[in-house]
């Protein structure tokens, strides 16, 4: 019994009726939410560098980690080199102002240093070193390039004062709540929101790559306290549903009209090439039977018969029957022609006129 059960809905699944159409459309559209939920989750950012364990000699760990690492694009000595693969060089560590702890603990905390391809490019990035090698390795460049060692000490600012700031400053090209953007026409901005407040100053501070750098005379201290207080705020904002989205930036409104214009184009090219089969449609037998408009069934034809039996019938009289004959003239065969009928007698009184 059950293998017959499994026959039959197999049989329902795979013949050609409304109902295979209408199970296959729904199995679309779970397929397209399924896909949704699961881009939602990968661009959900890189996850967070796992904690490692504390190191027995971190000066050696940071001195090995460089050499394997590192000192293929920025020299043994931190002089810079060619980038494998690409016509430009990597900067100098050792010489160069721009260059100092705090540049060198961003681009590691934020996964920018070492990269996984391009090292130009915004992407997001997997964060390559734990927080205890981060620091082994922020410590042993220092000291052995001469870095500056000026990482700053965040404090907590004020919110309304960094959304302030931020939007002067920083929302033209990061967006209104720090989701990224672009920059012009090829340029990317990559995603803020999601950095720790010290990641967050160091960045004002430093300048990297295609970002200005803000001094303390363009942003005091406090403003920039602000301005990590304000994206900790929005990354504590709960978003939309599945996507987690806070603001719709251009490109991520860009992105939602493709993909609606996709669904859009996709569903009408499905329906339009799925067609319901006429005979199929509630009361067709009937429509089929019917002349069309205009045209007045004949005796002998099928679709007269199936009319007649469609239209309702007078109990008290016989339905008159079709006929091609000519009527008959009432007044063939005699010599009269057709009088009109006597006028009636007028009944009302009428006055005599006075003599």
């Amino acid at each position: 019994m059950r293998g017959e059960n499994l026959l039959g809905m197999y049989r329902v699944l795979t013949d050609s009726n409304p109902l295979r159409t209408t199970l296959r459309a729904y199995a679309g559209w779970i397929a397209v939410i399924l896909g949704a939920l699961a881009i939602a989750f990968v661009a959900n950012g890189p996850a967070d560098a796992q904690e490692g364990e504390e190191l027995s000699n971190p000066v050696a760990f940071a001195e090995t980690s460089y050499a394997n690492v590192c000192a293929e694009c920025h020299g043994d000595r931190g002089a810079g080199g060619s980038v494998p693969g690409t016509d430009r060089r990597a900067p100098a560590l050792a010489g160069t102002e721009e260059v100092t702890a705090a540049y060198l603990d961003l681009v590691l905390r934020t996964g920018r240093m070492p990269p996984a391809g391009d090292p130009f490019d915004n992407r997001a990035r997997e964060v390559f070193y734990s927080d205890v090698e981060r620091e082994a390795m922020v410590a042993w460049v220092s000291e052995a390039f001469d870095l500056e060692q000026d990482i700053p000490d965040v404090e907590e600012g004020d919110i309304a004062v960094g959304l302030e700031t931020f939007a002067l400053n920083c929302a033209h090209c990061h967006g209104n709540a720090g989701a990224g953007g672009t920059a012009g026409s090829t340029t990317w901005t990559p995603r803020v929101n999601h950095l720790e407040p010290i990641a967050v100053v160091e960045a004002i501070r430093v300048g990297p790559f295609e970002m200005p750098a803000f001094a303390t005379d363009q942003l005091t201290e406090e403003e920039a306290n602000a301005v990590a207080s304000y994206l900790e705020a929005v990354r504590e904002e709960r978003g939309t549903p599945v996507f987690g989205l806070v603001e719709l930036n251009p490109v991520f409104a860009s992105g939602f009209v493709a993909l609606l214009a996709i669904l859009l184009i996709g569903s009408l090219l499905y329906i339009g090439g799925r067609p319901t089969p006429f005979e199929s449609v509630p009361g067709a037998a009937l429509h089929a039977s019917r002349p069309p408009t205009g045209m007045t069934p004949m005796p002998g034809d099928p679709r007269y018969e199936a009319m007649a039996r469609d239209m309702p019938q007078d109990q008290d009289h016989e339905p008159i029957p079709y006929t091609d004959e000519e009527p008959a003239d009432p007044t063939e065969g005699t010599d009269d022609p057709v009088q009109d009928p006597p006028d009636t007698p007028d009944d009302t009184p009428h006055e005599e006129p006075p003599a």
